[in-house]
């Protein structure tokens, strides 16, 4: 009885517990759980979800980069336009003229070449405007005094197009001087007021005879009375006084740092004939 009990206990459990089979055999790969099933991860709604997010969180931030590249040019732009318009001012107080054009400032007077200084960043061009009043403007005749507050000009640009300004007249100047770009905000205008750089020279005369030149252009009495001469003029000018009725060795000269006034007397020594307005002649 006891052996028959041994008998079955042994059979069953050979039938359960089987040996491998030897390797290379198809008995050999047994299948293993697939890590697909029993790892955890997203649903396709899960993962559709997290791609929206992205989409929403690139979108955002794509759009805060353009418009804080886009300030960024436009105030590059500003500062460029203020370095041009510092050229202009140094180029008028260096040559006793305006520029006839912006490409004519490089390199000398702003960095960078023609090309750079007639374009903006976006490659649209720059225009430049000195108010039609005073566009013929010349050191040696001066301004009028009325006419000093027009000593402006213009820089006007666009990042997004070519701007394409008709400045003709004092009208159409006063047009763009007077424009406000703070809806455009591609549009960048620069104002240059350069009536800081002008002084007064006064020159005039008790009688016939004298003469002077101004940036060295002569300007003679010959037999009758020299005209009053009262123009602005810009600072570093040299002015040259002469007692003789033609232009030749001048008995005084300066350059103006400020307002200056001269009168010619014939009555007063020869060699001291032009006096200092409010003044009366030299001691001989």
């Amino acid at each position: 009885m006891v052996n028959k009990l041994r008998a079955k206990v042994t059979k069953d459990v050979e039938r359960k517990i089987k040996p491998m089979a030897h390797p290379g055999t198809a008995a050999f790969f047994m299948p293993q759980p697939s890590r697909l099933t029993s790892s955890p991860g997203f649903t396709l709604v899960e993962l559709i979800g997290v791609m929206a997010i992205l989409a929403i969180l690139a979108s955002v931030l794509s759009s805060n980069v353009i418009n804080q590249m886009r300030n960024a040019r436009r105030d590059a732009e500003s500062h460029q336009l203020a370095n041009i318009g510092q050229g202009i001012e140094l180029y008028l107080r260096q040559t006793k003229s305006f520029p006839a054009n912006l490409a004519i400032l490089s390199p000398d007077y702003v960095a960078g070449s023609p090309g750079q200084l007639t374009n903006n960043h976006n490659g649209f061009l720059r225009y430049y405007f000195v108010q039609p009043n005073i566009s013929g403007y010349t050191n040696a005749a001066g301004l009028a005094p009325a006419a000093l507050a027009d000593s402006r000009f213009l820089l006007i640009t666009d990042l997004s197009q070519n701007a394409n300004p008709t400045i003709i007249t004092d009208a159409d100047f006063e047009t763009w001087w007077n424009t406000d770009e703070t809806g455009t905000p591609d549009r960048k205008i620069h104002r240059g007021h350069v009536g800081h750089l002008f002084h007064l020279l006064s020159l005039s005369a008790d009688g016939a005879g004298g003469s002077y030149a101004i940036d060295g252009t002569a300007t003679n009495a010959g037999a009758g009375t020299l005209a009053a001469h009262t123009r602005y003029h810009i600072t570093g000018t040299i002015v040259a006084l002469d007692d003789a009725n033609t232009f030749v060795t001048p008995e005084t000269q300066f350059i103006m740092t400020g307002e200056a006034g001269y009168r010619f007397d014939p009555d007063c020594t020869i060699g001291s004939q032009w006096r200092i307005i409010r003044n009366g002649c030299l001691a001989s």
